[in-house]
């Protein structure tokens, strides 16, 4: 905690301001330093005083009342007003007053600031943003500007507060990168400190926030005024300053004023060029920002990872207004609903910023403000159905493209929402997300289809009848178990050799490369992310063809074909997308006699399997919750060698979902209550897992667990809802340990 007296810095405090310095100083702002004491004045004075070097920092602390008056002055070109304000809070101190000046001796202005009594709370419960503003003038001057001086009464939020030494010399190297071009590291470094502040700042949110936002262009010749009367909400200057700086609005004066529990914000404005702001965009955008941020920082507390959130959303509201077209869009965005999903969602996940808030504004916020689809599941029939309408109205294969992958980001997004904001559980979520990839399989599919038969007409099998084909899900997209990051596995099947009967006719064989090719050209997908498509289960994996026929696909699962053990086991998990009936049921007749055939399974050569996977998949030294030892496979092959083993007389065990299988597995007697508890739960906390992982990387595939003392680790541990990162390492040892003796402790039977 910072000591209890005068900290001088760069200040030499004086028994009484200069007469030239306060001339200057009243000059510049007639009237406004009527509102400091006479210590305040004097402070001020000191900041200003003489010319200063380039760069130069000047910081003054005293205690003031129950907390500290801290005065600060730098370069103008700095910038460093969101810095400072970033600093001081993410230390542990709150701003309960302050003035901020900028001077120069260039610097004219004429200004009378207006006094206004702070702003009432409606009596209302459902409290809206209102919005006034007065009458335009229509001239401005312009002036130089050279320094700003600031003047904080701070209280103290946190017992945990650094030196002022510590803060001060923050202050010098934001300051310092700021005029060095570097204010983006500045900015980065100073957000990186807001994590553990707004933490310790308790639960926000709650019912809408009142705010009052008045902007006005009449009182000032030179500057436009905004005030934003609300309750006090941690990061809000640091957020809105640093949002004026984006859309290129200089503070040339500001006051913070807390009456009660109610704080008032007045900034003076001009643009980059020094003018008055009075086109209404630019008012419109002035508004839009203040009452956004002012609702962000309200619910940030609430935020897993506020750190994430707060970079996220000064990110997207800096795009969002430079956006002639957006700020209207976003007076929306005025209810507690909207803003308690933004901040778990930006405090969330990466993933979601990387895939929809960068790229998707036009799917991002109809799912936002439909609280109605949030709130309840979407079945498969009411899914296609959707889909089905907007393709309906297509002209364009390009169009149906562009309907089916916009359905994909929406839907996708939709259900993530869900999950995030604590509407479903992982069960739950699991199966939305596996309804949504179900229909988009099925429609990218028929789009193919109709696209390559419109070059070569229908394939026919050598009888003349239409030739079926078939669909099968495989992995945990078959198993009804997607989770972040899952891709789809796929196998494709179709009737028989033919011809097609367009007038450029092509062997089946050919027509259905040629649709499963543009398949994976019509569903946009990032490379390692969400649904990509993956198809190495198919026969032969890689070097085989992208689609099989019936007896191909008979053949290479015989007895004496060339399928492979693990295949066995992933056959499993096989399960119809879509397709004619009668193929369909062929091919999982051939699933069911290749995967529940008496030949015993080697239990010795699914070992062998681990051990390499292990071995030569992980990095050395790393933990992964997939392929380390304990890792989620060791129980997805110890359930599937169970279904094997019990499921050639009992059709009831050949589940493709996990987790069922290990109840219908109990169910029957085949595990006891406590072997199938235990099962389940470290199944549950390893899916739990990966998805932690997936949503804080964005990467599918890098499922390595961080170090236990690194920041990863610790926001691994809040996003999972666990009480501490402690608690999760032993949840993890205990479950990995379990996963890991299942084959040792209890053998699954040949």
């Amino acid at each position: 905690m910072p000591a209890r007296g005068n900290h001088l810095g760069h200040c030499e405090m004086t028994a009484q301001a200069t007469h030239d310095e306060l001339h200057q100083l009243t000059t510049q702002w007639d009237d406004a330093l009527s509102e400091l004491d006479a210590s305040g004045i004097e402070l001020m004075s000191e900041l200003l005083k003489g010319e200063a070097n380039y760069g130069e920092v000047r910081m003054c602390v005293e205690t003031y009342g129950a907390g500290w008056r801290v005065g600060v002055s730098t370069d103008a070109r700095a910038n460093v007003l969101p810095l400072v304000a970033g600093i001081l809070t993410s230390n542990g101190l709150d701003i309960s007053q302050a003035d901020i000046f900028t001077v120069g001796p260039s610097h004219r202005p004429t200004e009378r600031a207006s006094r206004r009594q702070p702003a009432r709370r409606s009596q209302s419960t459902d409290y809206r943003w209102r919005r006034r503003r007065r009458a335009q003038t229509q001239h401005a001057t312009r002036g130089t500007q050279r320094r700003v001086a600031m003047l904080f009464e701070l209280r103290e939020r946190s017992t945990s507060i650094p030196g002022w030494d510590k803060i001060e010399q923050d202050i010098r190297t934001a300051a310092r990168q700021a005029l060095t071009g570097r204010v983006d590291s500045a900015t980065s470094a100073v957000i990186d400190r807001f994590s553990d502040a707004m933490r310790e700042a308790g639960q926000g949110g709650g019912d809408q926030l009142p705010i009052d936002i008045f902007t006005d262009v009449e009182s000032s010749d030179r500057f436009t005024l905004i005030t934003i009367s609300s309750i006090d909400t941690p990061g809000f200057l640091f957020s809105f300053t640093n949002a004026l700086a984006s859309i290129h609005i200089n503070i040339a004066r500001a006051t913070i004023r807390t009456y009660d529990d109610v704080v008032r914000d007045t900034f003076w404005l001009t643009d980059s060029s020094g003018s008055k702001i009075q086109d209404d965009h630019r008012l419109n955008q002035l508004w839009v920002a203040a009452a956004l941020i002012k609702q962000f920082t309200y619910y940030l507390p609430i935020a897993p990872d506020p750190t994430q959130a707060l970079r996220q959303f000064n990110s997207l509201t800096s795009q969002l207004l430079a956006m002639r077209d957006w700020t209207s869009k976003l007076h929306d965005l005025d209810s507690p609903d909207v803003m308690e999903i933004l901040a778990r969602m930006m405090g969330m996940s990466r993933f979601l910023w990387e895939d929809f808030l960068r790229m998707q504004h036009d799917n991002l916020f109809p799912v936002l403000l439909d609280s109605e689809s949030l709130d309840r599941a979407l079945s498969l029939d009411e899914l296609e159905a959707l889909i089905d309408s907007d393709l309906d109205s297509c002209d364009s294969h390009d169009e149906r493209m562009r309907i089916l992958n916009d359905f994909k980001d929406r839907e996708m997004f939709r259900v993530d929402l869900r999950f995030i904001t604590g509407r479903v559980g992982l069960g739950q979520f699991s199966r939305e997300l596996t309804s949504v990839a179900d229909v988009l399989t099925r429609k990218t599919f028929e789009i193919g289809y109709s696209f390559v038969s419109g070059r070569h007409g229908v394939p026919r099998t050598e009888s003349g009848s239409v030739c079926g084909y078939g669909i099968f899900a495989l992995g945990k997209f078959g198993g009804r178990d997607m989770g972040f990051g899952s891709d789809i596995e796929l196998m494709f099947v179709y009737d028989s050799e033919g011809m097609t009967d367009g007038d450029d006719p092509v062997r089946n064989s050919t027509f259905f490369e040629q649709v499963v090719k543009e398949f994976l050209n019509v569903l946009e997908v990032r490379p390692q992310g969400i649904f990509e498509i993956d198809m190495r289960l198919r026969p032969y994996g890689s070097k085989g063809p992208l689609a099989s026929s019936l007896a191909a696909f008979r053949d290479y699962y015989s007895p004496d074909g060339d399928a492979r053990q693990f295949e066995r086991l992933a056959l499993v998990r096989m399960r119809p997308v879509l397709g004619e009936e009668r193929l369909v049921q062929s091919v999982m007749s051939v699933q069911d006699a290749f995967v529940y055939a008496h030949k015993p399974l080697d239990i010795g050569d699914i070992l062998h399997m681990r051990g390499r996977q292990a071995n030569e998949l992980v990095k050395r030294g790393s933990v992964n919750a997939k392929l380390s030892p304990g890792g989620v496979v060791d129980i997805e092959y110890y359930v599937q060698a169970w279904q094997i083993s019990r499921g050639r007389e009992d059709r009831g065990l050949r589940l493709s979902n996990t987790l069922e299988a290990v109840e219908a597995l109990r169910d029957k007697g085949h595990l006891d209550d406590s072997l199938a508890g235990g099962i389940s739960e470290a199944y549950a906390l390893l899916r739990k897992l990966i998805d932690g992982l997936r949503i804080v990387r964005g990467n599918a595939k890098d499922l390595n667990i961080p170090a236990r003392d690194s920041k990863e680790y610790q926001s691994l541990a809040h996003r999972m809802s666990e009480h501490g990162a402690g608690r999760l390492s032993s949840h993890i040892s205990e479950h990995m340990g379990f996963a890991r003796g299942l084959w040792e402790e209890h053998p699954p039977p040949r």
